[in-house]
């Protein structure tokens, strides 16, 4: 797009890249900055993934009040975020669009990060128009304020010895560790790549003459741990991540990405990945058939289920219809 329909912010920030990120991502710390006083953001909602919502609602005095709704086009986690006000969740185009926005974070020297952050307009009477609503001031005094709270986080965060965790608030402080015996943060990268709302939190790397020692990771919103020790332990089918699919698309596509390269399938919608970590995948359409009122349909479902690896779910339905 033609620079002169684009208007940004470029500046640093006197915290490290992982800060400022999770400054935008976490929900509590958003509404702290993202608007320049005195007004607030008194409601915000995200799905962090393409295609999610990211609605807010700004107020303050006399009744002034502004209302948002968009989607996320674009989610590289400590890296770029692109929003748009031309759809809002599930694509659905909206009557009068106004903006798209991007966001993008690198790292400066001293623990600090460069952010980029833009706007891109139709046509020039747009950008006319966003200049006069106060894009300059409003902007830089929204950067201030998160440049303020980037600070205070990071401060905290390095006082109580706390900011390894690079944004998993007290809320994510019970984590499921996966003991691995080498290419954790290999494993880590591809499994928060299939998934939405799903990135890699941190490498915590000690000795880089040997390997990676922890990788912290969120898929779909719940947080895991790789641990990478000596091969004392080995991952089994005993423990297991559980995925439930919306449809049969989205079935195989896990399916398929997860056995390759090694991967083995195992009866009932299980299977190893290459890495040897275990998984269900398993169709939300499976759950509803085998907790049905009808015992009869149950069982059949059951007994359709017991001669499959991936869950097939055309084959479910003709084996429980009437």
């Amino acid at each position: 797009m033609s620079n002169e329909l684009t208007l940004k912010v470029e500046r640093v920030i006197n915290a490290p890249r992982s800060i400022v990120w999770q400054c935008w991502t976490d929900l509590p710390l958003f509404k702290q900055w993202f608007c320049p006083r005195p007004l607030q953001v008194t409601q915000a909602e995200f799905e962090l993934c393409p295609g999610g919502r990211m609605n807010t609602v700004m107020e303050g005095p006399n009744n002034a009040r502004v209302d948002s709704k968009g989607v996320w086009l674009e989610v590289v986690p400590y890296s770029r975020l692109v929003f748009t006000d031309a759809f809002t969740e599930g694509f659905v185009p909206t009557a009068d669009p106004f903006l798209t926005w991007f966001m993008e974070l690198t790292d400066e020297r001293h623990e600090r990060s460069k952010m980029i952050w833009g706007a891109r307009h139709r046509s020039r009477e747009d950008v006319k128009r966003h200049l006069e609503m106060g894009f300059k001031a409003g902007w830089n005094t929204a950067v201030d304020q998160l440049d303020e709270l980037a600070q205070k986080v990071f401060g905290e965060q390095k006082r109580v010895g706390t900011n390894f965790s690079l944004g998993a608030r007290d809320t994510q402080q019970v984590r499921t560790c996966l003991w691995f015996d080498t290419r954790g943060e290999e494993a880590a990268n591809f499994y928060v790549s299939m998934l939405p709302n799903s990135y890699v939190e941190q490498v915590y790397h000690p000795d880089p003459a040997r390997k990676v020692l922890i990788v912290n990771f969120t898929l779909r919103g719940v947080p895991y741990q790789i641990f990478e020790g000596e091969p004392h332990f080995q991952l089994s089918p005993a423990s297991s991540i559980s995925v439930l699919t919306e449809d049969q698309e989205e079935t195989d596509r896990l399916w398929e990405a997860l056995i390759r390269n090694g991967g083995k399938e195992m009866p009932c919608g299980w299977l190893t990945d290459q890495y040897g970590l275990t998984w269900q995948i398993i169709p939300k359409v499976l759950l509803s058939l085998l907790g049905s009122a009808d015992p009869d349909k149950r069982e059949r479902a059951h007994a359709a289920m017991m001669q499959m690896k991936k869950i097939d779910i055309r084959r479910l339905n003709a084996s429980t219809s009437d």
